[in-house]
């Protein structure tokens, strides 16, 4: 199996792409640390880990807590020794037009979503440093953050950002052998995008603007994530893959 022997991180892990890419990477050999602000949903996705065979790790942690983040670090080196694969999958979005943002919902975007991705990156690469064994981080962006959307300025900054930290990541850790990408999914039918699928217009609209017709599902994001985990894919790093159906196409 492509991700045998590894231990892979995943954030945000309690539900939705998270929970998707958890089960996919346990269905190809890795043993997880479950990572999520909900311990009940973490619970769940570890049942099902562990229905697999593969062991699962369960860390209740606050993303944008340098302190939280650094005790699931640590948990996990406890537990298995070493660790070889982080998600930063843990984000959140709200529509709110761009005169009616508060500082309040600025911050909490770009702390999840931007800060949770930089403490648990950082946390991370410094256990990999240590142990010289070559590890692979990816980040989850959005297609928001190569374009921009109406009622979404704070989205769209937070998962730009995202898109430079691996970048820089890259840059400064590839002689560590420590890969750093990024996997920018389109409209997916998720929770988060509750707002889109369930409403018979905006669903309308768009699936217009995917050449696919569609939209994505968490499985097709996991197998993404997946790939850039494993060692198929040991020469990618500092790149950014997007999973939309050609959604960005259209801009």
């Amino acid at each position: 199996m492509r991700l045998e022997n590894k231990v892979v991180i995943v954030t945000g892990a309690g539900s939705g792409l998270g929970k998707a890419v958890s089960l996919k990477i346990a269905s190809q050999g890795a043993d997880l640390v479950l990572a999520d602000i909900n311990g009940e949903a973490i619970a769940q996705t570890a049942a099902e880990v562990e229905a697999m065979g593969r062991k699962a790790l369960q860390c209740v942690v606050d993303v944008c807590n340098g302190e939280s983040v650094n005790k699931m670090i640590a948990d996990a080196v406890a537990a298995y020794g070493q660790i070889h694969g982080l998600v930063n999958s843990a984000g959140i979005f709200s529509s709110i037009p761009f005169l009616d943002l508060t500082e309040r919902d600025w911050d909490r975007m770009i702390n999840i979503n931007l800060k949770g991705s930089f403490l648990c990156a950082q946390s991370f690469i410094r256990q990999a440093v240590e142990q010289k064994t070559g590890a692979s981080i990816v980040f989850l962006s959005s297609i928001s953050g190569f374009i921009g959307f109406t009622k979404s300025a704070h989205y769209c900054a937070s998962k730009g950002a995202v898109r430079q930290l691996s970048k820089a990541i890259a840059l400064e850790f590839g002689p560590n052998g420590i890969r750093s990408n990024v996997v920018a999914p389109g409209t997916i039918e998720t929770p988060m995008n509750a707002w889109i699928i369930d409403d018979p217009e905006m669903h309308k609209q768009s699936v217009a603007s995917i050449p696919m017709g569609r939209f994505g599902k968490s499985e097709e994001i996991a197998d993404a994530i997946a790939f850039l985990l494993s060692d198929e894919a040991s020469y990618c790093t500092g790149s950014e893959l997007l999973v939309d159906g050609g959604q960005i196409t259209h801009c």
